[in-house]
């Protein structure tokens, strides 16, 4: 389900239902990924992983892969022309490691060579000579401490605190306080297309290198730093990637800088192109977390305090654990209205793949847990949990948990109202309370229950959620981007963004904005690669920036052709130049002289301006305005606008097997304004599967010796389609007004509450007090009483 446009706005590119402009090839196989490309004389490159968690590195013999046949180069640390460092944010990480090994699947060494078989037969020759040293591989081991620091700087690779009032005196005000801990696991991207990417050199000294990824001038950095190249000497063309999910925020810039320092020594292109099984080895994950919170409320259930402690593990390396641990301490509190509020995020080291960006960025552990306390918290005042969340959501006027005064574009409560009345509609007023038999309703969404009814037991459980738009405080010197528009001759227009399509359907929205701001027919619009030659550094493609960052970056592009059409155009049409619309592929007068025509396209306003020597391309930019937030404090303006939702989960449970059925999940969500309501269907359908997996059926299993043990289809429970759910989609629309035409963040916001979500309704269906996942069947069976036979 979406909302039509309101009366008063015009029909328009912006608003319609496109079709995704990047489909059609994608559907026909004509799309052309990294794998597909060819160059002339290309090598193939191939890592050596290391097979230890933890280790000092006493030897790395490579001469005799250096003499395998069809060798070009083997590259180890000490072969790196430039900086040997590669940390996005904390400089904590080693391109190639010199004198320790962190993790199983951390990256040794490189060999180029003539073919994949022979790169791959020339890294096993490579003998690597260890001292073995504990390890950490979960919380448990953090205590006691190792005797030998997986980092000098000690266990602790970040901390964030949020702090507002004095949770000492809310607690003393309170007549229910409960006390929780939850637990949340780590979760593989598992994209379709594996981490790959070519490095070409150039002729004048310079590189060009395609990939697979999400943050283009992430990798021009990271290029540039290992090879001791300024940054006007190295491109970076994004070829299209087959997903991300955060997975290709900076791990390809660790790929891009070794195939680039190797391009440079041999004078040919290389390809580094990961298996599967490498990949899942090698790459980042969701960060796992331990939470406890400890929420109060008064005699009226409005809520008095909270404290939130959080605790992640990073991995061997910190990448991004300072925003993901940023945005869940920010969002720790939930979408509510607590005058007294502490939390505290800390991701401790450990010898594990290093934990990165995930859809989400850490806000999905943060719901669960916030949203797991606020429904306890009901139980205990009894109070029904659409009841306990409508006396305490964020409204107009109201303070975010960090102390920032929220004036406009606050969609909570009219999320919950709209997705709790149609989930009650469907299945009955008593649907989010104790669980029972499946009713008509569910028996119509899944056939299978009609064949013995009597052996499931249904529920219904909701989460809300708060998402801060874009980087927030923490990275606001990035938060800004550009774009290219051009309008051409014949009255086309091309456009050129910095940041990236990764299956997200940001092609699709940037041609809708495009089209909107010029006044034209999306058909008429052209999108360009993502080329770092383009535009200016745009920052990296998280966070859901797309929509918000890009869109205004070319509102701003169109404003300043627009400004030079329109003079043009009123001499043309007789009226003043601020009286000029662009629409509908014409610039129209509403009011002309007499005798003056009324409109004229914009193909021949294009021709004649270019016959005046107009320029008629533009750059665009914007940013995120500044906003005013105590790091140390823990206090301000965290980011600038914030989305919500509300989803509302039914699920049945075998009560003979203890298996999980997600039925429906009807997800209500505060998307500013729906540029393509199709699109926010589509990104709240795949968020709510993706959520679904990461609760109910992925888990990564760390074998002994740290590697993966479920490092493949038929051991990580992926979901496919016959289990996705029925997913109705309700779209709120509270403009913002810094958004592009009110527009804000929704990609990472489809998944956040549904992990929490399908959590309370399994408790409701089961009685379980369910607080980790993903959930086993073993964790519901003492809760179910077996149907009679």
């Amino acid at each position: 389900m979406s909302s039509s446009p309101p009366a008063d706005r015009p029909p328009g590119p912006v608003g319609s239902r496109l079709a995704r402009v990047d489909a059609a090839g994608k559907l026909t196989g004509r799309t052309r990924y990294l794998a597909d490309l060819r160059f002339p004389g290309l090598l193939h490159a191939k890592m050596v992983l290391s097979e230890h968690a933890h280790a000092r590195l006493l030897g790395l013999d490579v001469e005799a892969a250096r003499r395998a046949p069809g060798v070009r180069a083997v590259l180890t640390a000490a072969e790196v022309p430039g900086e040997n460092r590669v940390g996005v944010i904390l400089d904590d990480q080693p391109l190639l490691p010199t004198n320790r090994l962190r993790y199983r699947g951390e990256c040794l060494a490189v060999v180029a060579a003539e073919s994949e078989a022979a790169a791959a037969a020339a890294a096993r020759l490579v003998h690597v000579e260890v001292e073995p040293l504990p390890t950490v591989l979960g919380f448990d081991d953090l205590e006691p401490a190792p005797e030998v620091p997986i980092h000098e700087s000690g266990p602790i690779a970040v901390h964030h605190r949020v702090a507002k009032g004095n949770t000492a005196s809310g607690f003393a005000e309170a007549v229910a306080i409960v006390e929780c801990e939850f637990a949340t696991g780590a979760q593989e991207h598992y994209y379709l297309e594996p981490l790959a990417c070519v490095a070409v050199p150039e002729e004048r000294g310079g590189l060009t290198v395609y990939g697979s990824l999400q943050c283009p001038f992430y990798v021009q950095k990271a290029v540039a730093r290992a090879c001791g190249l300024p940054l006007a000497k190295v491109r970076v063309i994004q070829t299209p990637t087959g997903g991300a999910f955060g997975g290709k925020e900076d791990v390809p810039s660790e790929l891009c800088a070794r195939a680039a320092v190797l391009a440079r020594r041999t004078g040919s292109p290389v390809r580094l192109l990961l298996e599967r099984r490498e990949d899942i080895l090698y790459s980042s994950k969701r960060h796992p977390y331990r939470i406890r919170v400890r929420l109060g409320a008064d005699a009226e259930g409005r809520f008095t305090a909270i404290e939130v402690f959080q605790d992640a593990l990073a991995g061997a390396y910190a990448t991004l654990s300072p925003p993901v641990l940023y945005r869940s301490a920010m969002q720790g509190a939930g979408p509510y209205r607590i005058p007294n509020v502490r939390v505290e995020a800390r991701a401790w080291y450990s010898n594990t793949a290093p934990s990165g960006a995930f859809r989400g960025f850490g806000s999905p552990q943060a719901c669960v847990a916030h949203e797991g306390a606020v429904d306890r918290l009901a139980a205990e005042l009894g109070l029904d949990p659409v009841e306990i969340r409508r006396r305490n959501l964020l409204a107009p006027g109201d303070e975010t948990a960090t102390g920032h005064r929220l004036d406009a574009s606050v969609g909570a409560l009219e999320t919950l109202e709209q997705a709790a009345q149609a989930f009650r509609i469907e299945f009955g007023e008593e649907a989010l309370g104790p669980g029972g038999p499946p009713n008509a309703a569910d028996l119509a969404l899944a056939p299978e229950l009609r064949e013995d009814p009597a052996r499931w037991r249904v529920g219904g459980g909701l989460a809300t959620m708060i998402y801060g738009n874009c980087l927030g405080h923490a990275g606001w010197h990035m938060d800004g981007a550009g774009a290219y528009l051009q309008l051409h001759a014949d009255g086309s227009a091309s456009v050129a963004v910095g940041l990236t399509e990764i299956g997200q359907g940001a092609e699709t929205v940037i041609t809708q904005f495009a089209a909107e701001a010029l006044g034209l027919d999306p058909a008429a619009v052209t999108l360009v690669p993502v080329d770092t030659a383009l535009v200016p550094d745009s920052g990296p493609t998280v966070a859901s920036r797309n929509v918000v960052m890009s869109g205004r970056a070319i509102l701003d592009a169109a404003r300043q052709i627009k400004e030079r059409l329109a003079p043009l155009a009123a001499e043309l049409l007789g009226c003043a130049p601020e009286a000029v619309l662009f629409a509908g592929g014409e610039a129209r007068a509403p009011v002309c002289d007499q005798g003056m025509q009324t409109h004229i396209s914009l193909a021949e306003l294009a021709q004649k301006a270019f016959r005046r020597n107009l320029n008629l391309a533009a750059e665009g930019w914007w940013h995120v305005p500044p906003l005013a937030f105590d790091p140390q404090a823990g206090h301000g303006e965290a980011y600038f606008a914030y989305s919500f939702a509300t989803q509302v989960a039914r699920v049945a449970v075998d009560r003979l097997s203890g298996h999980a059925r997600v039925l429906k999940v009807i997800a209500a969500h505060d998307v500013g304004r729906a540029v393509n309501p199709a699109g926010v269907e589509g990104q709240v359908e795949g968020g709510v599967a993706q959520g679904m997996g990461w609760a109910l059926g992925e888990r990564l299993v760390l074998a002994p010796d740290g590697g993966i043990a479920s490092a493949n289809l038929s051991t990580y429970g992926v979901p496919c389609a016959l289990e996705a759910p029925a997913v109705e989609t309700l779209i709120v629309e509270a403009p913002h007004p810094e958004g592009p035409l009110g527009a804000k963040s929704l990609g990472e916001p489809a998944i956040i509450p549904t992990a929490a979500a399908l959590l309370a309704a399994l408790r409701a269906a089961t009685g379980a007090p369910v607080t980790r996942l993903p959930v086993d069947p073993a964790d519901l069976l003492p809760f179910l009483e077996a149907p009679h036979a």
